[in-house]
């Protein structure tokens, strides 16, 4: 395992996985639990595109691979980081002249590389799912250029994985002819039945080929939420999805516009291999998972205790870093809530409902320096598409309009087709209910934090109460109680307030 990172501060990591078809460098931030790529390169090398055949690495890969790994060390120097990782996967761990390679590597780059097992390759891979979501759980299916990982996951622990010889270059003959494989595919995947069956639960997919196919599917049929991270799918979509690729679609894939053609040579045998294992591991869901292995060895670098954290909400804290106001503000905010936060109707469970809403109040200040026309808008999609751990797309959605609604009263969004695609009327209304809370919270405390502490917020028998504490009723003014009154209206509710109108209070106008 790896050798634990520091809880406090944010650390800057790097990772560089030397895979079968590609060599990549990502860097990240850690900002407690939650992991932010911040920059991400990668050469589509084929190190193992002749291992089936030859036994050993691909050269022109290898002279590739090389050159590349020079630059991201000089890259990493340059950056600073605070650890740098390094290991290489399937192609490397089967040749005949994988250490030499590594030899090479660490004579010519200075970089040590740490050559992973087919069962630790799993390990991370489930490790990597983790992060994304800790309440994954089913089969994780980490397909590379030459091997797939198989192993289970629930309640954030892993069984023992397996690794099969199923990427494309240890079972695929010509990309054109995917089909040809299936004999192949089913044989190396006789066993798995047994072990990894997962009838009518979840299978999370892994790996760069599956995410373009899940890309390419949804630019098809118009899904209007751009990200792939917890992509669902029912399996028979996904068997849909499979079919095409690996039959009808094979001649057109190879050449599909904005893939690399290394790339593309391996999304038939792809899809084939999808079909193979929705029919062999029988499961009712399919997700995506953009995270994998090297999210996963970071991950797998944390403490236990860093690790017992809500990564939504260190991820939100990290997306709101740099507005000093809105960083100390939410928090407040929240705790103010509470007093009110079970009277409003939710789209989840309690505590789900719970751990968004604590998660929108974290983002109520990001919308700081933007200009007041544009706020909601550019808040709205920065958030839909902020890379946050723990969310589905329907959460993800959820979460959005929440933070649109502590901007707005406008019920159109800049991208009606994503809410409207995840979130039934009702539970729009609900997004927009809290949204209006923290709207008018943060109306009455301009923002500000400490000013909650002056007001009083209660519930009693349908309706809610805003009381500002003696000798802090100059602090309400007529905006602050039109913002509640609104909530208040949209749950069905009335609002009582000590409030009274002096002079020309209620020509008072500001903007929130």
């Amino acid at each position: 395992m790896t050798r634990a990172l520091p809880d406090d501060g944010i650390r800057r990591v790097g990772v560089i996985d030397i895979g079968s078809n590609s060599v990549r460098f990502v860097t990240y931030e850690i900002h407690g639990v939650a992991t932010t790529p911040t920059f991400n390169e990668k050469l589509l090398a084929g190190l193992g595109r002749d291992l089936a055949h030859t036994g050993r690495l691909y050269g022109d890969g290898v002279e590739r691979s090389i050159k590349a790994l020079i630059r991201f060390k000089a890259l990493a120097e340059a950056q600073g980081l605070n650890k740098i990782l390094v290991v290489a996967t399937a192609a490397v761990r089967e040749a005949r002249d994988g250490a030499a390679f590594v030899k090479r590597v660490k004579n010519e780059t200075g970089l040590k590389v740490r050559v992973l097992s087919g069962e630790e390759e799993a390990y991370f891979a489930a490790m990597g799912v983790i992060n994304g979501d800790r309440r994954s759980a089913g089969i994780v299916a980490d397909l590379g250029g030459a091997s797939l990982e198989l192993i289970r996951v629930k309640n954030q622990k892993v069984s023992a994985g397996r690794t099969f010889a199923l990427g494309p270059f240890a079972a695929l003959d010509n990309p054109a002819k995917p089909l040809a494989s299936r004999a192949l595919v089913r044989a190396r995947l006789s066993d798995a039945k047994e072990h990894y069956n997962v009838r009518g639960g979840k299978l999370y997919l892994v790996g760069g080929a599956w995410r373009n196919l899940a890309q390419i599917h949804n630019d098809r049929t118009g899904y209007p939420l751009k990200i792939l991270q917890n992509f669902e799918m029912r399996s028979q979509e996904a068997l849909g999805l499979g079919k095409w690729a690996s039959e009808e679609a094979t001649s057109d894939l190879l050449i599909w516009p904005g893939i690399n053609t290394r790339r593309a040579e391996t999304l038939p045998y792809s899809g084939l291999v999808m079909v193979e294992l929705i029919r062999a591991l029988k499961p009712e869901t399919i997700i995506f998972s953009s995270a994998g292995l090297r999210e996963g060895l970071l991950y797998d670098s944390l403490t236990a205790k860093v690790k017992k954290r809500t990564p939504l909400h260190d991820a939100c804290s990290h997306l709101a870093a740099g507005n000093e106001q809105g960083r100390d503000f939410g928090p407040g905010l929240f705790k103010w809530l509470k007093a009110i936060a079970p009277h409003l109707p939710g789209c989840f469970e309690e505590e789900n409902e719970t751990r968004l809403r604590k998660a929108a109040c974290a983002l109520v200040g990001i919308g700081k320096g933007l200009h007041p026309d544009h706020r909601a808008d550019l808040v709205f999609e920065d958030v839909l598409y902020a890379p946050l751990a723990g969310l589905t797309h329907k959460e993800r959605a959820y979460l959005a309009l929440m933070l649109y609604a502590s901007f707005t009263a406008r019920s159109k969004t800049p991208n009606d087709a994503a809410i409207n695609y995840h979130l039934m009327a009702r539970e729009r209304k609900y997004a927009m209910i809290w949204g209006a809370a923290m709207r008018a919270g943060s109306v009455i405390a301009a923002r500000t934090p400490g000013i909650l502490k002056y007001f009083k917020l209660t519930f009693d028998h349908g309706t809610i109460k805003l009381m500002a504490k003696r000798g802090h009723t100059e602090l309400l003014n007529r905006k602050s109680v039109l913002r509640l009154e609104k909530m208040a209206s949209l749950s069905g509710y009335t609002l009582e307030t000590n409030w009274t109108p002096a002079g020309h209070d209620d020509a008072t106008e500001m903007d929130d």
